[in-house]
């Protein structure tokens, strides 16, 4: 039982390591050179003799990553891929949930309705 509590504060130092204030006796060892700064998102910092490479405009490009298996069964006749009798057994982890690119391409409108411009497989 007490791993658990160890795990749960190992967590909790990490996530405050990563989010820790500007602190002057730390500048060391804190990349945050932002004194003001109390979230993550407005910290930032300079380092002589660093080249920086601009962000691109859109760096905010949606994408996607799909699994076709996991995503729409467009065509169940090919579901049986491997003549297996338990393909569709619900206790099984090795089941496959019959994905495909028929299912993608019939998805395509929904895809481009959420704003996606890319897919990543």
């Amino acid at each position: 039982m007490h791993w658990k509590w160890g795990g749960a504060v190992l967590v909790q130092l990490a996530v405050t390591a990563i989010c820790w204030p500007y602190d002057e006796s730390l500048t060391d060892f804190n990349l945050n050179e932002n004194k003001e700064a109390s979230n993550p998102a407005e910290y930032w910092g300079e380092w002589p003799n660093h080249t920086y490479f601009p962000s691109p405009e859109n760096w905010r490009f949606p994408i996607y990553t799909l699994f076709l298996d996991r995503f729409v069964n467009g065509d169940p006749t090919n579901d049986n891929s491997n003549d297996t009798l338990f393909e569709h057994d619900l206790n099984s982890n090795q089941m496959r949930h019959g994905g495909d690119v028929v299912g993608l391409v019939d998805t395509l409108d929904y895809l481009q309705g959420m704003g996606i411009k890319v897919c990543l497989n």
